[in-house]
């Protein structure tokens, strides 16, 4: 199948662009309790699962953990390189967090505890957060590497010069996180957050390009996500 086929039109390549903001903003500030929330919630996710794999017959499944087909002058790296990049650019970005928590930035993060712990009862997750990290860490952050890196940056990289695709897709990754961080903190701190998390979007999608596939960048997000969920069970548990 030639390429031209391979492409989703941009009317098609919108809603994954915006459906997760939008979807965070209904479930997570307008309706943040009860079932309806929930709905908002559960349907948001199902999208980003569900979606992608309606044009699975168009562009196939090549990037996933098979490689698509490439370049005859390019080399895909060796998994063994995959593996310890994702595991070293990881455990590099959560050092970076935990060190971030040292600081006087910390402290303002920490001051928001009250906060965060409100929510996370509100929406009855803090009877239930180390279950709540495992699904986050493992099955949540692989969903997000399928959906933002193979689906979304995989597409926009077929319609896009190279570095555009990578500022794009890693923009919208971060928009879902913007609307969450603002309900914590003030509007500087939740840009600042929201850019850090630009930023690793933008680095994985350029493993993604590179490796050819999204395991690197699944672990790496995963070893993220873990330094997340910890602070997070701090705030929680410790407000």
């Amino acid at each position: 199948m030639s390429a031209s086929h391979r492409e989703l039109s941009w009317v098609l390549l919108m809603p994954p662009l915006v459906v997760p903001t939008l979807g965070t903003l209904l479930y997570f500030v307008v309706f943040p309790e009860g079932g309806l929330g929930t709905s908002i919630y559960t349907g948001t996710k199902l999208f980003t699962l569900v979606y992608p794999f309606l044009f699975l017959r168009q562009i196939g499944l090549g990037g996933i953990i098979r490689r698509r087909r490439h370049d005859p002058s390019v080399r895909w790296p060796r998994w063994g390189t995959v593996l310890l990049t994702g595991l070293a650019t990881g455990l590099a970005i959560a050092a970076v967090g935990f060190v971030f928590m040292l600081t006087p930035l910390g402290d303002i993060v920490r001051e928001g505890a009250g906060r965060v712990s409100d929510k996370a009862e509100g929406m009855g997750l803090k009877d239930h957060f180390i279950l709540f990290a495992i699904f986050v860490s493992v099955i949540h952050s692989a969903l997000e590497e399928f959906y933002w890196r193979w689906f979304t940056y995989g597409q926009l990289q077929r319609k896009m010069s190279r570095w555009a695709a990578h500022i794009v897709a890693a923009v919208a990754f971060g928009g879902h996180h913007l609307i969450v961080t603002l309900q914590f903190f003030d509007i500087a701190l939740a840009v600042l957050l929201t850019v850090c998390v630009v930023v690793g979007g933008f680095i994985w999608s350029l493993m993604y390009e590179r490796q050819g596939t999204v395991i690197g960048s699944w672990i790496s997000h995963l070893c993220v996500d873990v330094m997340l969920m910890v602070i997070g069970f701090q705030l929680v548990m410790g407000a």
